[in-house]
């Protein structure tokens, strides 16, 4: 039976030819109902290196599962990117994280990862309030959505691993995920800790089947299980 990392090996040649690891990072991340036996590994096996609570405000729209935007702790501004996937495995990229007030150009790369029709004025960018109101007055294309999480960070041979407890609104669950530089860490971590078979969901992916898009907008549904 051919293992994540036996498929990750046969693609890494390619992979290396077109995109340079050290500009990102090789994610897999599952969001399973209840229990999960990866958790005792890592408690176990793994090194436990912090612990952290924090709320994020992530900034949905439909593309969200390929460009994730988010304010870290309410008040820093990210962007991720998602590259080139390698089998099931993600990659992904940070071309812009910064704190307010924002420069012309970060509004503006800002406008874009949103799919805005219009750019960001510059009030918009003088505090995540600002902004935050900025888009509330926009055509309903991107919905802020809070996002507690308490996590168990580990580490082990260059890969990082976390447990989460996550809230969104009334929803909780648990995400586990892995992260490395390098593609056959993230790899062979995946087969050790059994996480192969539930599908490698990003955060935007994963709030997006909370907040699904359809003709006029956004319509609330919960389709994750409670843990």
């Amino acid at each position: 039976m051919k293992t994540e990392s036996d498929s990750v090996l046969e693609q890494m040649i390619d992979t290396r030819r077109t995109s340079n690891p050290s500009e990102g990072r090789y994610e897999y991340r599952i969001w399973p109902g209840s229990g999960h036996p990866a958790i005792a590994v890592l408690n176990g096996a793994w090194t436990l290196s912090s612990a952290e609570r924090r709320s994020d405000i992530y900034l949905l729209n439909p593309a969200s599962d390929r460009v994730l935007v988010k304010l870290r702790s309410g008040d820093r501004l990210e962007i991720k990117r998602r590259g080139r996937d390698v089998g099931s495995i993600q990659h992904w990229s940070m071309p812009l994280s910064t704190e307010f007030p924002l420069a012309a150009s970060d509004r503006n790369r800002l406008a874009e990862a949103l799919c805005l029709r219009r750019i960001l004025p510059e009030v918009a960018g003088q505090s995540a309030a600002h902004l935050l109101s900025e888009l509330a007055t926009r055509d309903g294309r991107v919905i802020p959505r809070t996002v507690t999480k308490s996590r168990l960070l580990f580490r082990t041979s260059g890969c990082r691993a976390e447990i989460c407890r996550v809230g969104v609104g009334r929803w909780s669950g648990k995400t586990i995920a892995l992260e490395a530089e390098d593609l056959a860490s993230v790899a062979h971590a995946i087969d050790d800790l059994h996480l192969g078979s539930l599908p490698n969901r990003s955060y935007g992916d994963a709030l997006l089947r909370l907040v699904a898009p359809h003709a006029s907008g956004y319509e609330l549904i919960v389709r994750m299980p409670r843990a």
